[in-house]
């Protein structure tokens, strides 16, 4: 049993780390966070990111710290990028698994495992350059000490966990989650009538979770004034009445979408999650292990909630409920398989799995023969970066999206997957259904991988990057109009100043107010004044044509080197 959790890590290891390298970096995010982790190693500074000579604030330091320890083994790859996802998803998939086992058994643990990664949320952002997947493993390990601690094993090193791994997650992604995961384990506490309450909350475990973070929050203030009053008040409380100081151009997702994108993400998977949580309130809660399961579903309610309530919110922002809710939802097919009263009936898991399935295969078969266009694809507005390019009036090349083999691919593993799933249902054999199930993800998620891919080479800034080197032959004006995370593998292949043009709302609008920014981000007049002026000029635009600072300059001094139909124009 104590296998387990090797077991899953060697199964999602294989699932994640093959191909890894295959895609070009996607922008956003991924250029943008290698830029700020090759800058940070350049420059020697690890307190304050910074993307080339702009201060960056909005993503706190340990990404950066782990990216710059694989650059400097491996350099600046996409594999190189990539590896901290991958050994987070990794990580949180063998971390559920023992959680499960610990309070579960052998099988809730190997199908909780299985589950957390067998579906789309974290296994694309297992492959992305960004801090999610390590945020979502050290969440998972934080609760798996304490549910250590709480069933009185190995004494105060489960808390010791618990703490230490809250302090990391906040230095990861965000102090305030990390915060409510805090405070969703004291709902627990409440909700279980726990007394005393203080054991769980000893001085030395509040002053450990809050060291690390606070050292580094008053490290940044010091060194660059105004960080704290940009990150609590203008990027989490005027985010909230959406009268932001300094806006990025993100697009938020509506309630409705939001629950969409949260319920596909986890698929097939967050079709039992209502059965689940219920299962996990439903008293009585004879032992510990029992009341366990509360702690869980109260995460999970309490993350999504969250969201639902904030005006903005990311089609990945509740990626962190998906180990709790793949344990709840491990939890309920054990009952069912092992007969438990009250169990669901083996149809009732089965059957919505089955139409699900079904309805992906007849999708991928209707888009792969022409007759639904690929442009109406959830994509459109699960992805940031899409609705981002939608709401400046652009589009990405559809049919660039998703190739016939990964079509084909789709169909064949689905609509086997549906037969045997039929069988399945027909005979009742809940061991059947729940092996189909995971079968058919865990072959279903290296074609959505070669999606990625292809995707990431639809937006890929490589012909450009290799339309500019040809001509880059000594000194040169490089410019971009509009935000430079929408096009950063630019800068980390050029290695070459950029001057941002009418750029500001950005994740970099704070930093830009800083002096060492002020020949860094320019506006159009600049532009045009440095234009005039001897010398080779290069501009990159993601800007509509209509709408383009290009239509400013002389036209007798503006030539098309290349367009693209996600990236822009390059003019000379």
């Amino acid at each position: 049993m104590r296998l387990i959790p090797l077991g899953v890590s060697v199964i999602v290891a294989a699932l994640v780390f093959v191909g890894l390298g295959d895609a070009p970096f996607l922008d956003p995010p991924e250029g943008f966070h290698a830029v700020v982790a090759r800058t940070m190693s350049e420059r020697g500074d690890f307190v304050t990111p910074r993307f080339d000579d702009v201060r960056y604030f909005d993503t706190p330091p340990l990404l950066y710290w782990l990216l710059s320890t694989a650059f400097a083994v491996a350099g600046p790859t996409p594999t190189a990028a990539r590896f901290w996802s991958a050994v987070g998803g990794v990580a949180c998939a063998a971390v559920t698994a023992e959680i499960g086992l610990l309070i579960g058994g052998a099988r809730v643990g190997f199908l909780a495992g299985l589950m957390v990664a067998a579906n789309l949320g974290i296994f694309l952002h297992s492959r992305l350059v960004e801090p999610d997947a390590l945020f979502i493993f050290f969440i998972t390990l934080a609760y798996a000490g304490f549910a250590a601690a709480y069933l009185g094993r190995g004494g105060r090193r489960g808390l010791v966990v618990f703490y230490a791994s809250l302090a990391l997650a906040a230095i990861t992604k965000d102090a305030v989650l990390a915060v409510g995961a805090l405070v969703a384990a004291g709902v627990f506490l409440v909700v279980t009538r726990e007394r005393p309450l203080q054991p769980w909350a000893p001085w030395w475990g509040i002053a450990l979770f809050a060291a690390l973070p606070v050292a580094w929050y008053l490290a940044v203030e010091t060194r660059n004034h105004g960080f704290l009053w940009y990150t609590v008040v203008d990027n989490h409380v005027l985010r909230l009445v959406q009268d932001r100081h300094f806006p990025d151009d993100h697009v938020p997702l509506r309630t409705l979408d939001f629950l969409g994108a949260t319920v596909g993400a986890f698929l097939p998977w967050s079709l039992a999650a209502p059965w689940a949580i219920a299962r996990a309130f439903r008293r009585p809660w004879r032992t510990a292990t029992d009341r366990l399961w509360v702690l869980f579903a109260v995460w999970a309610l309490l993350l999504v909630s969250f969201f639902i309530v904030l005006p903005f919110k990311l089609a990945h922002d509740a990626l962190a409920a998906f180990p709790a809710l793949a344990l709840l939802v491990a939890r309920l097919w054990d009952d069912t398989l092992v007969g438990e009263p009250h169990a669901l009936r083996a149809r009732t898991l089965m059957v919505p799995i089955l139409v699900v399935l079904g309805a992906a295969g007849v999708l991928a078969t209707l888009v792969w023969r022409g007759v639904v266009d690929a442009r109406a694809l959830p994509l459109r507005w699960l992805d940031v970066a899409t609705r981002n390019l939608g709401a400046r009036g652009q589009e990405l090349p559809h049919e660039s999206l998703l190739l016939g083999p990964v079509l084909l691919s789709s169909t064949v593993i689905f609509g086997v997957a549906v037969v045997a799933l039929a069988v399945a249902v027909w005979r009742g054999w809940t061991e059947l259904g729940i092996t189909v199930g995971l079968g058919a993800m865990l072959a279903f998620l290296p074609v959505a991988g070669k999606a990625m891919a292809d995707y990431a080479l639809a937006r890929s800034t490589t012909p450009i990057v290799e339309a500019l080197r040809l001509r880059l032959q000594g000194p040169a004006l490089i410019a971009h109009e509009g935000a430079i995370e929408q096009s950063a593998s630019i800068v980390l292949a050029l290695d070459r100043p950029v001057k941002i043009v009418n750029g500001r709302p950005s994740t970099l609008a704070f930093g830009a107010t800083f002096d060492e920014a002020r020949d860094i981000f320019w506006d159009g007049a600049r532009l045009r004044a440095a234009w005039a002026a001897p010398g080779r000029h290069f501009l990159i635009s993601i800007v509509p044509a209509e709408r383009s600072v290009v239509t400013t300059l002389p036209s007798g001094s503006v030539h098309l080197l290349i367009a693209t139909r996600r990236n822009g124009e390059s003019w000379s």
